[in-house]
């Protein structure tokens, strides 16, 4: 990114997760890539993270534009790997990063996670759909990387801004709380699970074909 005096710029976080769903694991099986998961956030305590995720912890193709608190991956003492990147950016990116973000957040019910390119990135290729993207796709779109395909594409580029790796509840100032992410700690009926896959393929499949 940016190099000479680190009083010239300010600084952003990316974070690499393992996340422990089963969907995680699944997509580290086909990718064979130690992170599923990627996010971005304004301090290195990661109390608030930015990302496209799912809704509810156990509704895995539904979701969109979250805001990812640390008790997504703390609660029941469980704990995950994370590979922390800290990257200069300029005042100005900083607050084209910061508008973008409430701008996403502002419209939150017109994004969507965008299922169809989580797959086809796994043959190297991608969709356009309208407000829709990948946990990736987010990323590389605010910190304006193109023609990043893999998660492993974007550790392997950021590689130089590494300040940590290792457990996450080691880095976190963390408590319980309540807030924009509570939600997807509420479990979903089976029911729901199934309405909320539907309709978010026919939200996907609708935006495909006015594209």
């Amino acid at each position: 990114m940016l190099k000479g005096n680190d009083l010239d710029y300010k600084y952003i976080y990316v974070a690499f997760l393992v996340t422990n769903t089963n969907m995680g694991k699944l997509i580290r099986l086909f990718t064979r890539n130690e992170y599923s998961h990627v996010t971005l956030a304004f301090n290195k305590e990661l109390s608030r993270m930015y990302s496209f995720a799912r809704y509810h912890v156990n509704s895995p193709i539904s979701g969109g534009f979250v805001v990812e608190l640390p008790d997504r991956y703390l609660l029941n003492n469980e704990d995950v790997m994370v590979k922390l990147c800290k990257l200069p950016v300029t005042e100005e990116e900083f607050k084209r990063i910061h508008q973008e973000i409430v701008y996403f957040h502002t419209n939150r019910e017109e994004m969507l996670y965008n299922t169809p390119n989580a797959v086809l990135s796994l043959l190297r290729r991608r969709l356009h759909v309208k407000n829709a993207y990948t946990c990736l796709e987010f990323v590389t779109h605010l910190l304006r990387i193109p023609n990043v395909l893999a998660i492993r594409e974007l550790e392997s580029r950021l590689d130089q801004y590494v300040v940590y790796s290792g457990s996450f509840r080691d880095i976190v100032k963390w408590q319980q709380t309540f807030s924009d992410d509570n939600d997807y700690l509420i479990r979903r009926h089976v029911v729901m699970v199934v309405l909320d896959t539907v309709f978010h393929f026919k939200k996907i499949v609708v935006r495909l074909i006015r594209a």
